[in-house]
Parts: structure tokens; C-alpha cells; sequence
């Protein structure tokens, strides 16, 4: 119990975070909204709930009821696969660094992030990046600042006359999976809430 999720509707539109209060293999899951969220979730019948723990599952559920200003009830309905926690991708733009892994460049070279996913990153850089190789980045939007490394994936069209790379994350532990996830669902949340 008091495992956070992150809960998003079903085209994974953030909605907001939320912390459960009932076991994890209870027939209906009592969870407590955070970010003053319940009203924007109970306009959907069925969310995602995707959860930033090592152990608890991602599912997606139906809305039973809201007994309190704060918490939902809703019935585990699907497991959701990986694949939706690395597709959590938000558009943000920071400065940062890159350092040479497996590169044969030395120092340090400035990177401006275009977006960022639980997967991956995507920067603009005016430094000549071979495809395969590996270089840590400072991603700074995080609760605390992390340094991930990350395998350059390719080069993506742009408008832009500075080139912009596609990269993967490469050998993150549990721990720094889950400060992505919150960084992002969070970002996608303040983006939101700035476009009304």
C-alpha cells in the first residue's frame, strides 16, 4: 500500500497523480487524488492507471465511485505493457550537457532538450554525434538532477539549423526510472494546465 500512480485518461492524457491506499490485489483499488485532480477524473469512465513502483502494476481501470473530496474507487480492469511508460513523452525545453561514454570526443558539449520520455531524449546539438554511441546528460528537471546515459538512436528532421538527436536511455536503475516518469507526467500536467 501507498504506492503513487499516475493516472491518464485511455489516449494517456495526463489527469493527475494519486497514491493507493488499498492492496494492490484488492478486487476495487481505493485510491487518494493529489493535484486536486478528482473532478477531471471522474469525466471518464475508464483511465490508465500507471504506477511509479517497481512491483505494482500498471492496469487500466473503471470508475466505480467517489466516496470523499479526495478518493476514487475504481476496478482493475486490464494490465498495461511496458511500453506505455516508456511512450510518456512530454515536449520541454532545457539547457544541459553531454559527456563522452563511448564517444572518442572529450569535455563536455551543451545540448538544448526538445523533449523528453521515460525512454529517452530528444536535444538539439551542434556537435557531430555518431549513431551508436553512448554519452551521459544531465537531465536537470527531475526532483533531483540526474546524469542518465543515453545511446544516440538518429538523427531527426527539424526545422532547426542545429541538428536534433533521438536518444535511448541505456542501464537507468529503478530508482531513476521512476524521477523520469514524475518529471514527465508532471511536465505533461503543467503544460496542460497552461494551454486553459
Amino acid at each position: 500500500m501507498g504506492c503513487r500512480y499516475m493516472i491518464a485518461d485511455s489516449q494517456n492524457e495526463p489527469l493527475c497523480r494519486a497514491v493507493l491506499e488499498s492492496p494492490p490485489d484488492a478486487a476495487v483499488w481505493r485510491l487518494r487524488v493529489l493535484d486536486g485532480g478528482l473532478s477531471r477524473v471522474l469525466e471518464h469512465e475508464v483511465v490508465n492507471l500507471i504506477s511509479t513502483g517497481e512491483n505494482a502494476p500498471d492496469m487500466t481501470g473503471r470508475i466505480l465511485s467517489s466516496n470523499r473530496k479526495d478518493v476514487l474507487e475504481v476496478e482493475p480492469a486490464d494490465l498495461l505493457g511496458e511500453a506505455l511508460r516508456q511512450n510518456l513523452r512530454v515536449p520541454v525545453r532545457f539547457d544541459s550537457f553531454l559527456y563522452p561514454v563511448s564517444g572518442t570526443w572529450t569535455g563536455r558539449v551543451p545540448v538544448v532538450c526538445h523533449d523528453l520520455s521515460c525512454g529517452g531524449i530528444a536535444f538539439f546539438c551542434d556537435f557531430p554525434l555518431q549513431l551508436g554511441e553512448v554519452a551521459e546528460v544531465v537531465v536537470p528537471i527531475t526532483a533531483q538532477p540526474l546524469i542518465l546515459r543515453a545511446k544516440i538512436l538518429r538523427r531527426r528532421p527539424s526545422n532547426s539549423a542545429v541538428p536534433l538527436y533521438s536518444a535511448k536511455f541505456v542501464d537507468m536503475i529503478h530508482d531513476q526510472e521512476v524521477l523520469v516518469r514524475e518529471a514527465v507526467f508532471s511536465q505533461q500536467i503543467a503544460n496542460r494546465d497552461a494551454q486553459k
